[in-house]
């Protein structure tokens, strides 16, 4: 009795334990992702902010974003009161009033809720300190806690978000059974006591801590878990032993395997759960991904727009001057019409890229011709190309390597690759992007490469650690997503630097079951 009572003490310890150990990953995944996300919005509405919009459009996409995510209790424009003694940029309502602000005072420019903000005038000087474009965080009273990040120069604007850590977690992932404490440079921000039925602990409680690493948003996660006796030895099942002591080998294996089923069944539960959980959340952080990229190619689609606009309009002048003729030449007027259908049709197609591209379906897998994938891509990304004088090569297998994926996530993973690679190579002479495609044995490849200065020895093993980046303005998500969305149909992605030069990412794909046959190798120069 008292080996099987040592026992069940030692096995509930360490069970408990591990589902402390579980719950607390899944817990600081998921606030993580919410701080990264708090991160995403910021730099979306600063760069709203220095393309000089009016307030109005400003305070919209303010709304919007407290609408949905209620966690964000307040978000606020200020002018800092540069010696201009406006934000630089602000058009619209409340702009004019900025002229004579005394320099030091802080004004608010937009304010999300009205009047629910915080007397930002104690900051000023610390935000005023500011890196431009790096957020920084500040702690606050009542559960919330500050960020800030300062507009692009010489714009003396900033905008601050008021964090509730309250709604860092729904009330249903809480765990009730543990003690749970968010914790800000020695500021509690959040203090969950465990539920009364869990007990007071009757042993050290097992404990959880892990540092949430966002930008500047450094919260510290801690779970501790009660063991009381009922949980460590449970009577039923000691009572139960003693009664079957005569067939105690009988009735230990029958016991411990029935045990073991049902944690491996719960756990099986759990995790499943908590894959889904992460799965919805990836898939809102790649979709708010394709829409900030859809910023960066916005200017390269409309320069390609002009040209089938310009040819529609021309033909379209040149079809009313014929058919003001004395006498109408209607094959001229034909000719005339079947251009602009054909260019129509052409700006059709440019904007049903970006419209495909920006959606927000559910994952979808599906046998893809991996070739098309990449003939898509490279529409949407070659007058960026253009502009910064790269050139990019094809070489698509002739075999037409086919993978089960979801076109619209491989399209995002091969522009965050092409994108990467136009950085490393601006400015240099010569600079040129290869794309192959290929069949190996059971697997598909695609292949990014360029002739840029390649991947630095230090860095390689931690590109695809999430929030790692070696860029000034990077938020180091870029290659932790293509990892998830390659990973997520059963494929990987690889990194090193090319035998002549530059870096080079192979993305590895099972291969569909059935492959089709047709040349359609080739070479494009963007």
């Amino acid at each position: 009795m008292a080996a099987f009572a040592l026992y069940s003490v030692e096995t509930s310890k360490a069970r408990l334990a591990g589902e402390l150990e579980v719950t607390g990953r899944t817990l600081h995944r998921l606030i993580s992702q919410r701080a990264a996300q708090h991160d995403a919005h910021m730099t979306s509405l600063i760069a709203l902010t220095s393309a000089d919009p009016p307030l109005g459009a400003v305070r919209q996409v303010m709304e919007s974003i407290s609408r949905f995510y209620p966690r964000i209790a307040w978000i606020a424009l200020v002018s800092l009161g540069g010696e201009d003694g406006g934000a630089a940029g602000a058009k619209g309502e409340g702009a004019a009033a900025g002229a004579g602000v005394a320099p030091g005072a802080v004004r608010t420019l937009v304010e999300v809720p009205e009047g629910g903000g915080e007397n930002l005038a104690p900051l000023r000087g610390a935000i005023g300190e500011q890196l431009r474009g790096k957020i920084s965080v500040y702690t606050s009273q009542n559960g919330r806690y500050l960020l800030a990040k300062r507009a692009q120069a010489p714009s003396d604007a900033a905008l601050v978000f008021g964090i509730d850590a309250r709604l860092l977690l729904e009330p249903e992932e809480r765990p009730g059974w543990a003690h749970l404490r968010l914790v800000l440079d020695g500021q509690e921000l959040l203090d969950l006591p465990a539920d009364e039925g869990a007990g007071s602990a009757l042993v050290t409680a097992p404990h959880f801590e892990k540092v949430i690493d966002g930008e500047g948003q450094r919260i510290l996660l801690t779970l501790d878990r009660a063991l009381p006796l009922a949980a460590l030895l449970p009577p039923g099942q000691l009572l139960g032993f003693a009664g079957l002591a005569g067939l105690a080998s009988f009735a230990l294996m029958f016991a411990l395997r029935q045990r073991a089923a049902a944690q491996a069944s719960l756990q099986t539960a759990r995790q499943a759960e908590a894959r889904a959980l992460l799965q919805e959340r990836e898939t809102l952080l790649a979709h708010a991904s394709r829409v900030n990229a859809m910023g960066e190619l916005a200017s390269g689609m409309a320069h390609e727009l002009t040209q089938p606009l310009t040819a529609v309009l021309s033909r379209s002048q040149a079809a009313l001057r014929l058919a003001g003729a004395d006498k109408p030449d209607l094959g001229l007027i034909t000719q005339a019409l079947n251009v602009n259908v054909r260019e129509a049709k052409r700006a059709g197609e440019m904007l049903k890229r970006m419209r495909d591209y920006a959606s927000n379906k559910a994952p979808a897998p599906v046998a893809s011709d991996l070739n098309g994938i990449v003939t898509e891509i490279v529409a949407l990304t070659s007058a960026d190309l253009v502009r910064r004088g790269i050139a990019l090569e094809l070489a698509l297998g002739e075999d037409r390597p086919e993978a089960v994926v979801d076109p619209i996530e491989m399209e995002q993973v091969l522009h965050n690759l092409i994108r990467n690679a136009a950085d490393a190579l601006e400015g240099a002479v010569g600079a040129r992007i290869s794309i192959e495609t290929r069949v190996l044995g059971g697997e598909v490849q695609i292949v990014v490469s360029d002739n840029g200065p390649g991947i630095a020895a230090a860095v390689l093993p931690k590109l695809f650690v999430p929030f790692f980046t070696t860029k000034a303005d990077g938020m180091g998500l870029g290659l932790s997503l293509c990892q998830t969305l390659v990973e997520r149909v059963d494929g990987r992605i690889e990194a090193d630097n090319a035998a002549g030069g530059g870096a080079r990412f192979v993305i590895t794909l099972p291969a569909a079951l059935t492959l089709k046959s047709a040349p359609i190798s080739g070479k494009h120069d963007a």
